[in-house]
């Protein structure tokens, strides 16, 4: 995933590079009338908007690209059009004149670029041209969860955040994860996904016969949902299996479990967290204490395909196995001044300090799961197991727009309690394991056999 995404990102420097060679060509050109000018200048004032709130909001500001962000848009500025790069880019380099003065100067390419666009499509939609744009210069930040929000769309979309974080949401009960270039589907367990038979790693190909090749994450999302009790059809391609396979899948108000919990043999418990909503740090602990009465003595948590969620509940989870005022990790705002997050005292902490500990990870682990793995990791507590994880070391927010839409970018970045950063690069484990099916085990899985076989190493052989 971060080699594609490493790909994607030196594909757009490289399209603002040609477009800024390009800017120079002094060859004569078309240009805007005046009129026209005043009407895309009001037309694409969201943008500018957004780029200001972009600069006022983004963690680190000065290392924001503006070139990065104008390929961006030239990008989708072009697969909108269905244009080649030539002659698109060489009739905007031969544009002259100023700007108008709302642009800001960085991004007087893309209004340029939009200018063109406008001449070649003189009954363009104004608020599709828009969404280009702005699509164009969230990708270009390099960040992929950022994303834009129309007006429409937005509130929607907050709501079925803020349930998530409660713990229930409509749709059909699926984590939706871009993966080199596709989209993965991961059923949460007893929800309408995984009852119409979708099986963790299905790659989604299509939605009602609607193709979802080259779409973000958020239009996946917006196509599969729909008023409860409605039916949609998912196109599906399965390991192992040679042909694509369709499922008709109802959606519902979906309760999200969070925590799943079972003994294995040899006093080795297994606690999986599949997101930290506000009532996971309840679940873990009523997990554990049912555990603990059958006298564990080994734990494997398994936090692979865990997107985070509420810092409040990861810390709660990570003071399960931590002492109190331990450092569980900290936030830098974009001024670079941090603040320390402590493990608070719970009077529910179970004493598990003896139990052994081993944390499954792979690139699904991202955000608050990979803040939890770090801090049992640099405590020494956990030992990791599986692969890299996804890198995804930002806080983000919905920053609202004047007229409805909304961007949704990090914020503020946090830091493992030794001081690293964890964006874009992730968690090395202690043991690297690629999940394989395996014949024997007592997972029958390669990362879950690893993990057990080493608590297993560490107990007494009778017990």
């Amino acid at each position: 995933m971060l080699n594609n995404l490493g790909a994607s990102i030196a594909r757009l420097l490289a399209a603002a590079a040609v477009l800024s060679l390009l800017a120079v060509a002094c060859s004569s050109p078309g240009e805007t009338a005046p009129g026209e000018t005043a009407k895309l200048e009001d037309d694409l004032a969201l943008v500018w908007e957004a780029w200001g709130r972009i600069q006022q909001n983004y963690p680190k500001a000065d290392e924001l690209d503006p070139d990065s962000v104008t390929a961006g848009a030239v990008d989708r500025l072009l697969r909108l059009s269905g244009a080649t790069p030539y002659p698109f880019l060489t009739d905007v380099g031969r544009m002259r004149g100023q700007t108008p003065s709302a642009v800001p100067t960085e991004l007087g390419d893309i209004w340029r670029a939009a200018a063109m666009y406008r001449l070649d499509h003189p009954d363009f939609d104004q608020s599709i041209l828009v969404e280009a744009v702005l699509d164009g210069i969230l990708e270009g930040l390099g960040d992929p969860s950022s994303t834009f929000l129309n007006a429409e769309d937005y509130p929607r979309a907050k709501k079925d955040f803020d349930k998530r974080l409660e713990g229930s949401y409509l749709g059909i009960g699926t984590q939706v994860m871009p993966e080199n270039g596709q989209i993965v589907l991961i059923p949460y367990p007893d929800t309408p996904a995984e009852k119409a038979g979708i099986e963790p790693g299905d790659i989604l190909i299509a939605v009602d016969g609607h193709s979802v090749e080259g779409q973000t994450v958020r239009s996946v999302v917006d196509l599969v949902g729909g008023p409860e009790g409605t039916k949609v059809r998912l196109r599906l391609l399965r390991a192992g299996e040679p042909d694509p396979l369709e499922l008709d899948v109802f959606r519902g108000n979906v309760e999200i479990p969070t925590v799943i919990n079972q003994p294995v043999p040899g006093g080795i418990g297994y606690l999986r967290i599949t997101r930290f909503q506000e009532n996971t740090g309840d679940q873990t602990f009523a997990a554990l204490e049912s555990m603990n009465r059958l006298d564990l003595l080994a734990l494997i948590l398994d936090l692979r395909f865990n997107f985070g969620g509420s810092a409040e509940a990861a810390s709660e989870v990570a003071g399960q196995f931590l002492p109190p005022g331990s450092l569980f990790r900290s936030v830098e705002d974009r001024e670079g001044v941090r603040s320390q997050h402590f493990i608070a005292e719970d009077i529910n902490r179970l004493e598990l300090d003896d139990v052994l500990l081993a944390v499954l990870v792979n690139d699904g682990t991202a955000g608050e799961a990979e803040a939890v793995a770090v801090a049992l990791q640099e405590a020494g507590r956990a030992v990791i197991v599986g692969t890299e994880t996804y890198g995804e070391a930002s806080n983000y927010e919905f920053i609202e727009l004047s007229d409805g839409s909304a961007i949704y970018i990090p914020t503020s970045r946090w830091f493992t309690p030794s001081g690293e950063w964890l964006g874009g690069t992730g968690i090395d484990p202690d043991e690297f394991v690629v999940s394989r099916p395996e014949d024997e085990g007592v997972g029958r899985e390669s990362q879950f056999n690893r993990a057990y076989d080493y608590l297993d190493a560490q107990l007494p052989p009778f017990r």
